[in-house]
């Protein structure tokens, strides 16, 4: 079973904190207000959970009233069932199509015997959220309002921003990662990802600082130079299919002198290419036919 840990809150600004989680190196963020407190993401398991609301209020002087979770991946969900043990009042908001992830579908690390063996606890605990949302909500804290906003599907197709507008800081969950390069997995939409991004962007200010799923904290320069490397992972995977190439002949070329170049290491691409092909396979792309030339 996986070893589970919390480590110490960090300020990022003013009433603003974040704390690293294992096993998954996720981070979970506090917003205090002056009458309400807000917990962004809540670890990988219900006893996570428990734990990060205690250590939470312990830090806000008072108990949790809101929680948020970013998107259906076990990392930022499957603690809610413990936040909301240890908080039972608390409003817990994330996207509608959460409930449809209890069961571990498609996140390929936490089938029910995953969840049974490795995490420690039966997926019959798992909860969804007490008040989903389908595009945009705002929270009143009490002199710091906080927004939520769904910009279309990138990561997962569950992905909330959490922005706070007085300290020019936005939690963005996995669609911007500074540990490692970004997960694609069977319900990532790699097309629209960059316009979601896009969209956080034209929210912020020179100085609003982003605070990624995993690694540290970013500022704009770098968000913006990872929509354009997500950008890039499409639009390479796509010229790949039409040139003929199957995933195994990316893969090799990956593996020796390079032909195609790539916006992220060789396996972060290959993890990412069967979702990729599938994705643009759907939407019709195929091997170009090359015309003859006029007069021959």
């Amino acid at each position: 079973m996986r070893e589970f840990s919390i480590g110490g809150w960090q300020l990022v600004r003013d009433g603003i904190h974040v704390v690293q989680l294992q096993p998954a190196s996720v981070n979970a963020g506090l917003i205090i207000g002056e009458t309400g407190v807000m917990l962004v993401d809540t670890g990988s398991s219900p006893s996570q959970g428990r734990e990060l609301a205690a250590s939470a209020a312990e830090l806000a002087g008072r108990p949790v009233t809101h929680v948020v979770v970013t998107h259906a991946h076990f990392d930022h969900f499957y603690g809610l069932a413990g936040v909301m043990e240890a908080a039972p009042s608390a409003v817990s908001i994330g996207h509608e199509n959460l409930a449809a992830h209890l069961d571990g579908t498609n996140d390929p690390d936490v089938d029910p015997e995953v969840i049974r063996t490795d995490l420690g606890f039966d997926p019959s605990e798992l909860v969804a959220p007490n008040d989903p949302m389908a595009f945009i909500r705002a929270v009143d804290l009490g002199g710091r309002v906080v927004e939520l906003v769904h910009l279309g599907h990138g990561h997962s197709d569950s992905d909330i921003f959490v922005q706070v507008p007085d300290a020019r800081v936005t939690f963005v969950g996995d669609m911007v990662e500074t540990a490692s390069d970004p997960m694609v997995g069977p319900d990532s939409h790699v097309d629209t990802w960059p316009k979601a991004i896009d969209g956080v962007m034209s929210n912020a200010k020179s100085d609003t600082l982003f605070v990624p799923g995993h690694g540290p904290v970013a500022d704009l320069e770098q968000v913006n130079n990872q929509r354009a490397a997500i950008s890039m992972l499409w639009s390479t995977a796509e010229d790949c299919i039409k040139k003929g190439m199957s995933i195994d002949d990316v893969v090799t070329d990956l593996n020796g002198p390079r032909e195609v170049e790539w916006p992220f290491a060789p396996q972060a691409v290959a993890n990412a290419l069967p979702w990729l092909y599938k994705a643009l396979e759907a939407q019709g792309v195929t091997k170009s036919r090359l015309l003859p030339l006029l007069g021959n």
